[in-house]
């Protein structure tokens, strides 16, 4: 944790919300530089079920591994097979009935890495070998200011970079149901934008003149990551918490998902406190962990949510197709 006693900020690693402190950042991405992620795709086995493993390696602490198998279907996509184990580098295999169809693998670490393989379709008459685990390694921010893709004055962002400040342990997802989306504010947007409201639009401009004195294209404001990221500030702000994984066990990877963002890359900055779009982009900016989520060229796509209720609270979405 990093105590700020000039700007009465706290900055912290991971998905751990300082109670009674202000300006806490948080990030969900890379905790050490050599830690990764890798999905492989489904197949069919010998014995007739669908497999689908995935690996992590290079990583110098423990965390709760998570394969999941996805079928692609008209409408949103339907987890059939999920399994988790705490490892430090590792393959975890997960398998199910066989069905014919398209399925997918994801794989996320809860310390905000995540992967996911190519879709692919079975055919449940024809076992195939086992490919390759491909790493296609989704960034999900761990600054360290902590931003989570979604600082706050107070930002609890979770950039992907290493964060300065010591993680904090793999929380607990101790589901419970998820409160109904409250609907967007019906604020105006700036910039002639279409998407997200007037405070919302600021911080995609701040995010982009950032990004262009670092050379990076501007990302665009899109109205799924939007709705991603203002459903998960609605969601702390609704149920009171701060972490990048939801009370349902949601991550970030499966909230953009649903919003019906097919993303090959991804990360999430979130923040509590800040109680403007300048403070808590400058938040998130201070934390190397947040700030290389931000100037991270790879990413062409974002949606911000804020909800003033109980925080502010702030979400930063970003993403590639």
């Amino acid at each position: 944790m990093i105590v700020n006693r000039a700007l009465g900020a706290v900055l912290c690693l991971g998905s751990v919300a300082a109670a009674g402190m202000t300006a806490v950042p948080a990030q969900a991405e890379a905790w050490h530089a050599g830690c990764r992620v890798a999905a492989a795709k489904p197949y069919v086995s010998v014995d007739g079920k669908i497999r689908a493993a995935g690996s992590r390696a290079g990583c110098v602490d423990n965390a709760r591994f998570r394969v999941r198998i996805v079928k692609s279907r008209p409408g949103p996509d339907r987890v059939v097979k999920s399994g988790s184990k705490v490892v430090r580098n590792a393959r975890v295999t997960v398998a199910l009935t066989c069905v014919n169809g398209a399925y997918y693998s994801v794989v996320t670490d809860y310390r905000g890495h995540v992967s996911r393989s190519k879709p692919v379709r079975l055919d449940c008459d024809i076992p195939t070998t086992v490919p390759t685990a491909t790493s296609s390694p989704r960034p999900s921010g761990t600054p360290s200011t902590i931003p989570t893709t979604t600082p706050s004055t107070t930002p609890s962002t979770t950039p992907s970079t290493t964060p300065s400040t010591t993680p904090s342990t793999t929380p607990s997802t101790a589901p419970a149901p998820s409160a109904p989306t409250p609907a967007a504010p019906s604020a105006s947007p700036t910039s002639g934008s279409a998407v997200g409201t007037a405070i919302e639009n600021e911080v995609v401009r701040l995010t982009n003149v950032e990004r262009a004195k670092a050379g990076c294209g501007p990302l665009k404001h899109d109205a799924r990551l939007r709705a991603a990221a203002y459903a998960h500030s609605a969601d702390m702000s609704a149920k009171n918490y701060f972490d990048h994984t939801s009370k349902d066990g949601r991550s970030f990877a499966d909230r953009i998902t649903a919003a019906s963002y097919t993303w090959r890359a991804a990360a999430e900055n979130i923040a509590k406190g800040y109680g403007t779009a300048q403070a808590v982009v400058q938040g998130w900016m201070n934390s190397p962990g947040h700030r290389q989520n931000i100037l991270n060229c790879t990413y062409t796509d974002i949606g911000v949510g804020y909800v003033a209720a109980g925080g502010p609270y702030w979400t930063q979405d970003f993403g590639r197709q």
